[in-house]
């Protein structure tokens, strides 16, 4: 009997894409033995201003060059062929009714928009449909932060690391790298972008001479 298919869902503005969300997606792709991971660029997040944002279509192209070479790591625009805003809980049923229901998806994220899970549409929800893959920076785990998270979540809560197995039909859960440090900031590279620095060691060659062409984030 065949295995489902595993993947990733990767979402965020990607304003610009840079080489820490291609760690997580190639750490996850790795640890979790996935088959893809899918970047969802997001067109209308419900926790950001839109209007700060570079344009979608740029956003997507930048991830699309980024994932060129990569064929595990597929851009993808489900968001912006969908009306509205773009809540998780959405993007998590249209992948699943695109890949088929056997899929076993995990949603791949940081520790510190985790902690802001139960602000999101349907939270609880989400759960059912998929796993949660949480990438936390050394240290950043702490009872505090843990305590904003309800009960029945710490309950499915299972600390992996990147010398352990992990399981090979893993249920739904969430599942917590806490040694993952990503210290690269989209704003940040925004910003050496507007003071005229560089930013190759941020960002794909591909992203940056994209920016450089379009004068992306130059007003």
């Amino acid at each position: 009997m065949e295995s489902a298919v595993r993947v990733g869902l990767l979402g965020g503005t990607f304003d610009p894409v840079h080489n820490g969300h291609l760690e997580v997606a190639e750490t996850a792709l790795r640890m979790a033995r996935l088959d893809a991971v899918y970047f969802v660029t997001s067109i209308d997040p419900p926790h950001k201003n839109k209007k700060t944002l570079a344009n979608f279509l740029d956003r997507h192209a930048m991830v699309a060059l980024a994932l060129a070479c990569k064929p595990q790591l597929i851009p993808s625009s489900i968001e912006f062929e969908r009306p509205g805003k773009s809540y998780s809980v959405d993007t998590v049923r249209h992948l699943k009714q695109c890949l088929g229901n056997s899929t076993k998806i995990f949603f791949l994220i940081g520790m510190d928009a985790f902690q802001d899970i139960t602000s999101w549409k349907e939270y609880t929800v989400i759960p059912e449909l998929c796993s949660f893959f949480i990438f936390a920076r050394p240290g950043r785990v702490t009872k505090d932060l843990l305590g904003k998270l309800p009960k029945v979540f710490l309950k499915k809560l299972f600390p992996v690391s990147r010398g352990s197995d992990f399981p090979e039909t893993p249920e739904n859960g969430f599942y917590l790298l806490e040694e993952f440090s990503n210290p690269i900031s989209s704003t940040e590279i925004r910003h050496q972008v507007q003071v005229g620095r560089s930013i190759s060691k941020w960002v794909p060659a591909s992203v940056a001479e994209y920016i450089h062409k379009t004068k992306l984030y130059l007003g």
